[in-house]
């Protein structure tokens, strides 16, 4: 995991590749050509190669060998697991945060949520996803079991494709701030089984957007 505000060149070129992924630039079975890549992203052919047994590890690519690395592609099956598997760990979160979060870190999260408002304005969904994050790491941070906030946190590396929902569907920036300040008025009213269902439905839905985008659409 990269320290924030640290970006290595493997990072970039990891960055380029799924975007180009999700942007459908890649499809099931195309080739991805190291120098093309390289020349792309204004590197040398190592952090490619890198980046790609990354991309391999987080089942984006497969490496075959005396051929280099074919796309796999992303499916709605494969984006619905991502999505589910991750709001199901973070509905849980939420949970437990609610015996956690003080006064102040529920103000540091309406600041958040906040900002996430204006970067909806703005069209901003590279900002959105980046605060997004933020906000919902946040919450989790307070709770004593590091080991499921560990995980979650794994999960939105390894799941980055997931980040990507906004960029393909920005109608959900603005329903997103609205169900965060929802989420917190939960929290503050203690409403534990209420807050869980919600923070999961409120994941899952963000997945049916993405679903019925044009983005998506062609998968």
């Amino acid at each position: 995991m990269t320290s924030l505000g640290r970006t290595t060149k493997v990072d970039q070129v990891y960055e380029y590749l799924l975007q180009e992924m999700v942007n459908l630039n890649y499809r099931a079975g195309d080739r991805i050509i190291i120098n093309q890549i390289a020349k792309a992203c204004g590197v040398s052919e190592i952090p490619v190669r890198e980046a790609l047994r990354r991309l391999e590890s987080d089942g984006y690519v497969r490496i075959v060998p005396n051929q280099g690395a074919v796309a796999l592609g992303l499916d709605k099956e494969m984006l619905i697991d991502m999505v589910q598997v991750k709001g199901v760990l973070e509905g849980f979160a939420t949970r437990l945060s609610v015996d956690y979060l003080s006064r102040n870190d529920l103000a540091q999260l309406r600041q958040i949520n906040l900002k996430l408002q204006e970067a909806a304005k703005e069209g901003d969904h590279k900002a959105f996803s980046e605060l997004n994050q933020k906000f919902h790491m946040t919450i989790y941070a307070p709770i004593p079991r590091k080991g499921l906030t560990t995980m979650i946190s794994d999960l939105w590396d390894k799941y980055q494709v997931t980040k990507r929902i906004f960029s393909v569907a920005p109608n959900m920036m603005e329903q997103s701030y609205h169900e965060h300040e929802r989420i917190l008025e939960l929290i503050e009213q203690r409403e534990y089984n209420e807050v869980e269902r919600y923070v999961r439905e409120h994941k899952f839905k963000a997945m049916a957007s993405w679903a019925l985008s044009d983005a998506a659409s062609v998968l």
